[in-house]
């Protein structure tokens, strides 16, 4: 079996609100009202077709030529085995710049999961089972609020998820303690004493700083804090987790920066996505690290769309240690979707597929409704 062709197909999603998170310095970023995305299709010569999602892509970061990427990236798959995942890998990280390149990261994990797909369409298996099995048939999701202002906008939110089912949440923090301690209050008034609560302060406060926040949120029973400061040193995560009595929960994308989180005694859980590793392949390897350290994993996520969160999901029935619920809300934040049967909630919670390959197929129409 051998790739004999690759294509792109650009789609741009609106969200049901404008998203906005803190950034290194406490401040909001930009409101967030659409996302970009590409899908790539890859065929062999043996007639089957593998899909890979590369998730919202900041729009600035977008190829000038897209036929020209498109080129590129074929002519870089030409001619593969779809089993030779450990070459590509290799020779990914030879041409590609994935630690420092959003786009190059996620066009490795678009061209992993399209491999995965293959190969599990080839053997009429689904892709977990090529990751040792699943253990488990579904993934509890936290439903992520991100920052408003708007009290009653948030109350209509959580209320809404509540009665869909949904148990755990995270909300984004970060930007203004004060509106943070108001939101948290509000989401565990309206969540109940029994729902799992997670914040993400995405680096928006200092190393003096997130002590005495984490201290003052933790009054509303927090089960974890993310990204409390930049992320750049880990000594700075482990100074603030020796202060608090609260799981630190840290982004966490190859072997280097997790060994390192290890070493510094800096986090209690792992978040890991597909997008941020580069890959089923190498996320895999990172989960790995992770048990060996007896240190807890959930499942990140870039907003993926419907074939973006197949590949999380398969990836996360395989994950033993997955202790905290996953972050998987792309289908509920996006106002439409690419699989010809959008995955769908259930009780706060998504099914592991049970389809060959990723599982579900690709709604070619859509794609061209929703094409940039």
């Amino acid at each position: 079996m051998k790739v004999v062709s690759l294509a792109l197909h650009p789609v741009v999603v609106s969200r049901r609100y404008g998203t906005v998170i803190a950034q290194q310095g406490g401040k909001a970023k930009k409101s967030v009202a659409k996302s970009y995305f590409y899908f790539v299709e890859v065929k062999t010569d043996n007639g089957l077709t593998g899909w890979g999602e590369m998730s919202d892509i900041d729009f600035d970061k977008l190829p000038k030529n897209v036929a020209d990427y498109a080129d590129a990236l074929a002519a870089f798959m030409k001619g593969r085995n779809p089993f030779d995942l450990q070459k590509l890998h290799h020779d990914i990280s030879e041409h590609f710049d994935i630690a420092d390149d959003s786009l190059a990261r996620a066009a490795a994990c678009a061209l992993d999961m399209a491999m995965y797909d293959l190969i599990g369409k080839y053997a009429k298996r689904p892709v977990y089972d090529l990751l040792g099995g699943a253990v488990r048939k579904d993934v509890v999701i936290s439903w992520v609020a991100y920052i408003r202002e708007e009290l009653d906008l948030l109350r209509d939110e959580i209320r809404e998820r509540v009665k869909q089912g949904f148990r755990a949440f995270k909300l984004k923090v970060g930007v203004d303690i004060d509106l943070d301690e108001k939101r948290l209050a509000l989401t565990r008034e309206v969540a109940g004493r029994d729902a799992i609560i997670k914040v993400d302060a995405n680096a928006g406060w200092s190393v003096k700083e997130a002590p005495r926040n984490i201290r003052r949120l933790h009054k509303y029973q927090l089960a974890g804090v993310e990204t409390p400061v930049p992320r750049e040193d880990p000594a700075d995560i482990a100074a603030v987790r020796k202060q608090v009595d609260v799981p630190i929960l840290e982004h966490v994308g190859n072997l280097e920066y997790a060994l390192a989180l290890i070493k510094a005694k800096a986090i209690d859980v792992m978040n890991i996505s597909l997008s941020g590793a580069g890959g089923l392949f190498p996320a895999r390897q990172i989960v790995a690290l992770a048990q060996a350290a007896r240190i807890g994993v959930l499942v990140g996520s870039t907003v993926e769309l419907g074939p973006g969160t197949l590949a999380q999901l398969h990836f996360a029935a395989t994950i033993p240690n997955l202790t905290l619920p996953s972050d998987l809300i792309g289908p509920g934040m996006y106002t439409d979707d690419v699989l010809v049967r959008p995955l769908q909630y259930q009780r706060g919670r998504l099914a592991i597929p049970r389809g060959i390959g990723l599982g579900e197929n690709m709604d070619r129409q859509k794609m061209r409704e929703l094409k940039f």
